[in-house]
């Protein structure tokens, strides 16, 4: 005979307080993930890596749909446009019809740059077109005392070595 008919029961541990360790678990990993995230430098870097993804996938586009695809910058991002040709000449159009190139937003306030200058500020910055070209440049993006330097061309869209410069503390 067992004296205590609950004893088996008090010597685990319950699924709840199983459950309250996980979430605090959970929480202590987010905050510090969150505290050591690496800041300016760190966030800078995702959205140039962003902004790679996007312009390769945009070369693709391009020549897989046989599709003019620009690229423009904005103040608060970039988007992907797309000419239209009309009977009046044609015209650039945002290419978020399809969902694959959204409009993006910076994760921090960013300004870009192009080598050589656009000479209109109408035109895209850069131009992908079905044969496969790419009318080009190098674009610095500056976040505050950061900034780092893609080239873009028909080869490839490549960070520039040493690009990445931060400010010293």
């Amino acid at each position: 005979m067992n004296p205590c008919p609950h004893a088996s029961r008090q010597a685990g541990v319950t699924l709840l307080e199983l459950l309250v360790v996980i979430v605090i678990i959970a929480l202590a990993a987010t905050l510090s993930v969150a505290w050591l995230g690496g800041g300016e430098p760190a966030r800078l870097r995702s959205s140039v890596e962003q902004l790679q993804s996007d312009m390769r996938l945009a070369g693709d586009i391009a020549f897989g749909q046989q599709r003019i695809i620009g690229w423009r910058p904005g103040i608060q991002g970039y988007r992907f446009v797309t000419w239209r040709a009309q009977s009046n000449g044609g015209e650039w159009v945002p290419l978020n019809d399809d969902g694959e190139l959204p409009d993006r937003s910076w994760s921090q306030p960013v300004t870009a740059t192009r080598v050589p200058p656009a000479a209109d500020d109408a035109a895209p910055w850069l131009i992908w077109w079905p044969n496969g070209e790419v009318t080009g440049g190098e674009l610095t993006l500056h976040s505050g005392q950061d900034q780092m330097t893609l080239h873009v061309d028909a080869l490839a869209v490549r960070l520039a070595d040493d690009s990445m410069t931060e400010s010293l503390p």
